[in-house]
């Protein structure tokens, strides 16, 4: 970029998965315990009663009407445009498991139901008379799978995995408390009988009695289990040196494969050739990617007199780019405060034909940015003064208020606002199909809406001039973290993030019933339409803390979203988590529902911070990772106790 050939990153602007409490270093020496683990009468007595219950209300539910939907699953609608429903109609499946023990489930018959003829336009097919031909299909209505019933609580030996006791430090066995559980089958499933299957505990350990006898559970077998991605990848890649690396933000250019922005702490490893340049730590190495994965070249954002972190790329229609952050001492000039916010035009070439500063006299930051469709630039982010760029708006009570800011395609400042006050600011922006902006970020002020927990989230909505309209708050009793928004191209927007909320069905809350949080910080996707109400809103989470940290409409109008995960069970029954945090894909339907899931990591921890669509097809998924085993292997060859940026291209 010219003579500044600097661009850099700390991120403090991302939200950035926090640390996960390392698990206790396991001793393998074996041990003999002559303790039994039992379990009590009265919890087999009480699996048979909840069961029971469970069984009576599947068949309850079982009455009301549902939505036919097409094989993919949209509403099918009558000549009137109309849902056509079904009540379903039901049988009882009994069967025997392992122990002589009778079982039944309630499970959805086919239905006739008679439904508008359409052609391959979607468009109804009529006769000479005018009148819309109808025809008549089988149909089994869906409905969501339910929850496992707990039936009681045992402590269990924890195990290695070769099957040996774990003891601590004092040579005293390590146990654990673990849910007894029985699975019911979903009501769309066909029963193909039932297993005995291990118990474990919550790190995965088989649970085991004094006599090395395994506990198990019986679950039923179905036919539609859990689908998960194929490991299949293109090429991945790493860049770092041996202190503390990532990868912010990664986009397709125009035609010419991808621009990635690399947070780097390193003067060693891939940066060895700017350690005579004495940067300022951390600065960002903005690395251009050909379609195959090579590197087409580097440039650096940064000086030795200060730092500038990326935090987000965005592509231009002339196959440059904006990138987008924070910085202090932009470009070697002093800045108003500690931080400014900081945009930068670059060309495809890599070199600077721009860039602009936004900042007080403390500190600001821009998190995240969209191309809107006049070519120019939207920055979010934060401001912690009222004086220099935010001159005129209100003072924020403490640290930070939240800021939008526009930027002509020449760099000309268009037109600013700043809202809340107390610990506020915005992650993610996005331009929707009525041209107004929608923005996401998180909020401690209650400035703008009634705040319910300690740090709630929301979507903010502002004309296309900047003007503030209405607000619809993501709010609990807990914490809720909402860092990614992607725009719809059929209207509306998509967020994604975390909350540990458990205030589900509470009048004063956003989440509804099934949105309460099942263990640790689980991850959601909620879609919002042009006036903020909303469309759906889904939980993807597990028995430990997970979160989605980025998403992306694919281009048949389904969602994909990334972020990171340790959980194994629940709705990620079937990833294989292999240590630490994993790196997490999840693919959602049109409405929200999931359609598959699956990891990618080593034996330490990996996370994702972006995600994005394949120029030719397929997704990129960009983060960090401190593995270089497993699906790691290879690649990240810096890892020292340290992170170093990842990049994963899956294919279609």
């Amino acid at each position: 970029m010219s003579e500044n050939k600097d661009i850099k990153a700390t991120g403090m602007g991302i939200p950035t998965p926090p640390p996960v409490a390392p698990k206790k270093k396991k001793n393998t020496k074996k041990i003999i315990i002559p303790v039994a683990i039992i379990l009590a009468i009265a919890v087999v007595v009480t699996a048979v009663a909840l069961i029971k219950k469970g069984i009576e209300k599947q068949k309850e539910d079982s009455l009301n009407p549902v939505i036919v939907t097409d094989i993919n699953g949209v509403p099918v609608t009558n000549q009137n445009g109309e849902p056509v429903t079904v009540i379903p109609q039901t049988e009882i499946h009994t069967y025997t498991d392992t122990n002589g023990n009778t079982l039944t489930t309630v499970v959805n018959k086919e239905v006739a139901v008679t439904v508008p003829v359409t052609n391959e336009k979607g468009e109804y097919v009529t006769d000479k008379n005018g009148e819309v031909v109808t025809e008549e299909i089988k149909y089994v209505p869906t409905t969501k799978a339910p929850d496992p019933i707990v039936i009681g609580t045992s402590s269990v030996y924890e195990t290695d995995p070769s099957g040996e006791v774990v003891t601590n430090e004092s040579g005293e066995a390590v146990t654990s408390v673990v849910e007894i559980t029985t699975i019911p089958a979903t009501s769309n499933s066909d029963i193909l009988g039932t297993t005995a299957i291990p118990m474990t505990d919550g790190q995965g350990n088989t649970a085991v009695d004094e006599n090395g006898n395994v506990f198990t559970t019986i679950v039923e077998l179905t036919s539609n289990p859990i689908a998960v991605e194929p490991a299949d990848i293109e090429w991945k890649a790493s860049r770092g040196g041996t202190q503390s690396d990532y990868i912010s933000s990664i986009a397709p250019l125009k035609n010419d494969g991808y621009i990635a922005a690399i947070v780097t702490n390193s003067k060693d490893g891939n940066y060895k050739e700017y350690s005579e340049l004495k940067y300022s730590v951390p600065y960002t190495v903005l690395t251009k990617y050909k379609k195959n994965g090579d590197i087409d070249w580097e440039k650096v954002v940064g000086s030795k007199k200060g730092m500038t972190a990326i935090t987000t790329v965005v592509p231009t229609d002339d196959g440059g780019f904006y990138a987008v952050g924070y910085g202090k001492n932009v470009g070697g000039v002093t800045g108003k405060g500690y931080y400014d916010g900081v945009v930068y035009k670059v060309d495809k070439k890599g070199e600077q034909e721009w860039y602009k500063t936004f900042g007080t006299s403390t500190v600001d930051l821009f998190n995240g940015a969209t191309l809107t469709s006049d070519g120019g630039i939207i920055a979010v982010g934060s401001v912690g003064n009222n004086d220099g760029d935010a001159k005129g708006f209100k003072k924020p009570a403490l640290e930070s208020a939240a800021c939008i800011v526009k930027y002509s395609s020449d760099g000309k400042l268009l037109w600013k606002n700043i809202v809340g006050g107390n610990q506020d600011t915005f992650n993610g922006v996005a331009e929707a199909s009525d041209g107004n902006i929608f923005v996401v970020g998180d909020f401690y002020s209650g400035n703008l809406f009634t705040a319910l927990g300690s740090s709630d989230s929301a979507v903010v909505k502002f004309s296309p001039i900047g003007e503030y309209l209405d607000v619809a708050p993501i709010a609990g009793k807990g914490i809720e973290n909402f860092p990614a928004i992607s725009a719809c191209k059929n209207g509306g927007v998509v967020v994604v993030g975390r909350s540990n909320s458990t205030d589900a069905g509470s009048t004063e809350s956003f989440f509804v019933a099934d949105l309460a949080s099942r263990g640790g910080y689980d991850s959601y996707i909620i879609k919002f339409k042009n006036d903020l109400s909303i469309e759906f809103a889904n939980p993807f989470r597990g028995q430990y803390d997970d979160a989605l940290t980025s998403v992306v409409e694919a281009e048949d109008g389904t969602f994909i979203a990334a972020g990171y995960s340790n959980s194994s069970s629940r709705d990620f029954k079937g990833i294989t988590t292999r240590g630490g945090d994993d790196i997490v894909i999840a693919s959602f339907n049109k409405f929200g529902s999931l359609s598959w899931a699956r990891s990618f990591g080593g034996t330490k921890s990996d996370s994702a911070n972006a995600i994005c669509l394949g120029s030719d097809g397929g997704y990129l998924v960009a983060g960090k990772t401190l593995s270089n085993d497993i699906d790691m292997k290879g690649i990240a060859q810096y890892v020292n106790g340290k992170s170093v940026g990842v990049i994963v291209k899956f294919p279609e």
